[in-house]
């Protein structure tokens, strides 16, 4: 498969799952007063912080398959299940925006953001592998951090559900330092 045609597949995919997020969102329709926001106020934390994950997994997903020449079965394959796992972020952020404070969805969430985090971490250790990626060492050593950062999280959201957005929100201000610090740097050699 040509590397362009994969790219444009996943892009298509994560754009939809971006458009489906905000589905969810119904502003109050029986009062036009600044405070029944308040109503709305958990779903649109979830799909704030849902929406900066999957722009976060775009950012990189691109910044990977930038330095890519060869896609076999196996990355087709695994990219599939990652967007797999991003196609179910709009199911469990909504379930946790209705529920903020019950742990079954906080866990569900935090189970469904692990499971990608585990498929982007195999994901990119293929990837790394068939085309010899030298400059990726550092991001396999943040993508563990990552791990335990969100297997810390799924623990957490049983006894503190709320911690679901914690947890992904101290993940993503480290993935998006690193790409910002990458960008410097790379400017910096240049």
């Amino acid at each position: 498969m040509r590397k362009e045609r994969f790219e444009a597949f996943t892009d298509a995919v994560l754009a939809i799952i971006l458009t489906i997020l905000v589905l969810d969102i119904k502003l109050p329709s029986n009062s036009a007063s600044l405070s029944s926001l308040t109503e709305v106020a958990p779903k649109f934390i979830a799909y704030v912080v849902t929406f900066i994950f999957i722009a976060t997994i775009w950012v990189n997903h691109h910044f990977l398959f930038s330095q890519v020449s060869t896609i076999n079965n196996k990355i087709l394959w695994v990219n599939i299940l990652a967007l797999f796992w991003t196609s179910l972020l709009p199911a469990t952020t909504a379930w946790l925006g209705d529920h903020i404070m019950s742990s079954t969805p906080a866990v569900l969430y935090s189970l469904n953001v692990l499971l990608f985090n585990i498929t982007m971490l195999i994901l990119r250790s293929l990837v790394v592998n068939e085309n010899q990626i030298t400059n990726h060492i550092g991001l396999n050593v943040n993508e563990l951090i990552s791990l335990g950062i969100n297997t810390m999280t799924l623990i957490v959201a049983f006894w503190y559900p709320p911690f679901s957005f914690i947890g992904l929100s101290i993940d993503l201000i480290i993935w998006i330092s690193l790409q910002f610090i990458h960008d410097t740097s790379r400017k910096n050699n240049r």
